[in-house]
């Protein structure tokens, strides 16, 4: 094999490698601020929940245990975070710092409560009694390698694979001298 078709097949190999490799979920930003302070945390778009309660008809509530993140101002954990439809409450944050949390608004997820899918957009969240909040659910863009970063790194492994390839029958050319 010709070192063009060796670093060809190295480089369509890595590629496919590259290509194979499963999707992460996207994640959302959720920031909320209403009466009872601020919350910023993260979560999948389509998550699995920590667990479901579809106990009233109609009224289907999930939640998220030991949620990370900033919550009136200070970096900590939310002991539940709960979404919903129906009578109950669509959100629910119950966190250090954070007074009451427990907001009626549009639905803020498409699907079951078992297997929800979250919408983005801004929220206005309703309390009669407490005062009404703004929950805000963006997507997360991460970072992507530009594609010249990309060729750099297959060439570069193409080229190393190479090499040890052409040392190897060096090597054994002169060992059978």
């Amino acid at each position: 094999m010709s070192k063009a078709k060796y670093l060809s097949a190295i480089c369509v190999a890595f590629v496919a490698l590259a290509a194979s490799a499963p999707a992460n979920a996207a994640q959302l930003l959720f920031d909320f601020s209403g009466p009872s302070g601020t919350a910023v945390f993260q979560l999948d778009q389509n998550p699995t929940p920590d667990y479901v309660n579809t106990v009233l008809p109609g009224s289907d509530q999930f939640g998220f245990n030991n949620v990370a993140g900033v919550f009136d101002g200070t970096p900590g954990t939310a002991s539940t975070i709960n979404f919903g439809e129906g009578i109950l409450a669509s959100l629910n944050i119950v966190a250090d710092g954070l007074g009451f949390t427990q907001f009626s608004s549009p639905t803020l997820f498409t699907g079951s409560a078992s297997d929800p899918t979250f919408l983005t957009g801004s929220f206005n969240l309703n309390n009669p009694f407490f005062g009404n909040g703004t929950l805000t659910i963006s997507s997360i863009v991460a970072g992507v390698p530009e594609p010249a970063t990309w060729a750099m790194m297959i060439i570069g492994f193409g080229l190393t694979g190479a090499a040890m390839r052409f040392r190897r029958r060096d090597a054994n050319t002169a060992a059978n001298a």
